[in-house]
């Protein structure tokens, strides 16, 4: 199996018929439903588990990357069918041919075996390719045990292509706040999965997607076309050397694993580059992650430093506070605090205003209190 994992150019011979028609088969049995229950434990989710379990009900918030105290409980409220490709298609767990048989076509099961969609080990079956439900979408992303290795070491993370946590959060942020809005021409910087500009071509006539990692755009186009979205352009490009022209809106979810830069690693060189790319009365949207160092706002200070000396308008929407746990060693290393999400809205005509946006009050008592937990728990 480790052949299928550890592949750079597998991706490119997939066949879209096979994958389309697995997705469409997804869809038929009511896949979509997982995306809104949590699948990781702690006993911290303490704090938020009732959230969860309204949410599990209302279907208003995608959880698949969330934590809770009793993941395996929701799962109980699924379908036999469902419980199968959640183990499947989204854990790519081994599981038995006939029950496959039972969701799949047997003709489309060997298809998707001579395909490397489906790895065999005597009766057993084994998807090569992790199945993510989003909104309507269902989007491809590497296998559920590649995820693993980025919390044993983040840094060592660039052949792969990341679809976590942070990408559905930034992709419900994109979908509100573009909302009754139209653009001609969107890019996206960095488009990984593809899941940012597959959610933003319904506001855009036309959309382009570039990354500076080959599998990121090969999985771009497979998710694309598993969609049958018409509007999206992609290519590779390391940052925007490969660009030409304006755009009405710009989109990136930047990388920020370099706990010493505070979450800026990528950030300057896109703010440089809006002056030329961005059109006269074009949108940034970027998710971002400030790290506090001594109460120090790294992300905050520089963006309003920029907006001011270039007489943007920014809005700067806060997320909410967290410790990456997985991350205590790098925290105490580099003398960071906690984390603080944010939404940002770049507005090129603008007159330097810039404005920040606080989460709720209880918002922020549930998370400071699960960061003091953290503190105390890793005595931190």
């Amino acid at each position: 199996m480790n052949k299928f994992l550890n592949y750079q150019q597998l991706i490119d011979h997939y066949d879209k018929e096979i994958l389309t028609e697995i997705v469409e088969t997804l869809k038929t049995i009511n896949y979509l439903k997982i995306q809104y229950i949590p699948t990781r434990r702690s006993f911290l989710a303490i704090v938020k588990e009732h959230e969860n379990i309204l949410n599990f009900f209302k279907k208003k918030k995608h959880l698949l990357f969330y934590y809770s105290l009793f993941p395996k409980l929701y799962r109980l409220f699924l379908t036999k069918q469902l419980r199968v490709c959640f183990d499947a298609c989204f854990l790519n767990k081994y599981i038995p041919k006939i029950e496959l048989l039972k969701i799949f076509p047997e003709k489309l099961i060997n298809k998707a075996l001579l395909n490397n969609i489906l790895f065999q080990k005597g009766y057993m079956l084994k998807f090569t390719l992790s199945f993510i439900p989003f909104d309507d979408y269902i989007l491809l992303r590497d296998p559920h045990q590649v995820y693993d290795a980025f919390e044993l070491d983040p840094g060592n993370f660039d052949d792969r292509v990341w679809m976590g946590a942070d990408s559905i959060i930034f992709a419900r942020f994109i979908k509100k706040y573009l909302k009754n809005k139209s653009y001609n021409k969107t890019i996206e910087i960095g488009s990984g999965t593809g899941i940012q500009i597959i959610v933003s071509s319904k506001f855009s006539k036309a959309c382009t997607a570039f990354d500076c990692n080959n599998r990121a755009v090969q999985y771009t186009k497979l998710n694309v076309a598993i969609n049958r979205i018409k509007n999206i352009e992609t290519y590779y490009s390391n940052m925007f050397e490969n660009v030409e022209g304006k755009f009405d809106l710009m989109l990136a979810n930047p990388w920020f694993i370099d706990l010493e830069k505070g979450g800026l690693e990528e950030v300057p060189d896109i703010m440089k580059r809006l002056e030329h790319y961005l059109s006269k009365d074009g949108l940034c949207l970027l998710l971002l992650n400030s790290y506090i160092k001594k109460g120090k706002d790294t992300v905050y200070d520089y963006l309003k430093s920029f907006v001011e000396s270039n007489d943007y308008d920014l809005d700067l929407y806060t997320i909410g506070y967290n410790i990456e746990t997985f991350r205590i060693k790098e925290y105490k290393k580099y003398g960071v605090d906690y984390c603080v999400g944010y939404y940002v809205v770049i507005k090129k005509s603008g007159k330097g205003i810039i404005k920040r946006y606080e989460v709720s009050l209880f918002r922020k008592i549930r998370d400071f209190t699960f960061i003091n937990a953290c503190r105390i728990i890793n005595k931190f």
